[in-house]
């Protein structure tokens, strides 16, 4: 279960065309689907280790905006709109481990790459979603900053429960994206140009279903 917020600035220009335009909030998003996760680990001591390995998870940010109807007139009038932006990613890891391996208890921190091959971006007009939806997809998606790096830090608890928190540091969004001419909501909501800022982070909380100890070239559930 991933739980995702970030935060979402305009440049100084789109607030200068635009001075009634605002980001009204960016609320949490949550999902479960789709998300999987691989880790290979080498213990140097009951004590110390680390892992490395792949995963791919649906990640993505969630805003409630007050937006120009276009980009035709500094007097276009306004609409309201809650849009959700999403990618798949598949990612490697590589992170420090410290606690007890044998109890299955421990903290890591570490870092990620991860590649974003598939986008969704669908948006309401109204800060609700109420109304008609509209929707676009997209395969190795322009809209999306392709590599997103990360850190993260968690913990493995002995029943198999896990926590992490991940911070990316690099953009969301690619703020070259967009119609810069928008003469329709959905050209503005679209258009990535108006941003400066699109952080995210996310808190997961997952259980580690199966674990097998390699030993001597043979593997062994444990």
């Amino acid at each position: 279960m991933i739980f995702s917020w970030g935060q979402l600035e305009y440049t100084q220009k789109f607030m200068n065309d635009y001075p009634d335009a605002q980001i009204v909030d960016n609320p949490v998003r949550f999902t479960v689907f789709f998300h999987f996760q691989q880790l290979v680990h080498m213990d140097i001591s009951d004590n110390i280790g680390i892992f490395s390995g792949f995963g791919m998870r649906n990640i993505g940010l969630i805003s409630d905006e007050r937006l120009p109807e276009n980009y035709n007139t500094l007097d276009p009038g306004y609409f309201n709109a809650k849009i959700i932006r999403r990618t798949y990613t598949l990612g490697l890891p590589i992170a420090l481990k410290l606690g007890s391996f044998k109890n299955n208890f421990y903290f890591y921190g570490g870092a990620e790459i991860e590649w974003a091959f598939h986008s969704k971006e669908k948006w309401w007009p109204n800060l609700d979603r109420s109304g008609t939806k509209t929707k676009t997809r997209d395969w190795w998606p322009k809209n999306i900053n392709t590599w997103l790096p990360s850190y993260f830090v968690g913990i493995q608890f002995p029943g198999g429960t896990n926590i992490k928190f991940r911070y990316y540091n690099h953009d969301f969004l690619n703020h070259a994206f967009g119609n810069t001419n928008a003469t329709n909501r959905n050209d503005v909501v679209s258009d990535l140009t108006k941003y400066t800022k699109s952080s995210m982070v996310y808190v997961s909380l997952s259980y580690q279903i199966n674990t097998v100890k390699a030993l001597h070239g043979e593997f062994e559930d444990y």
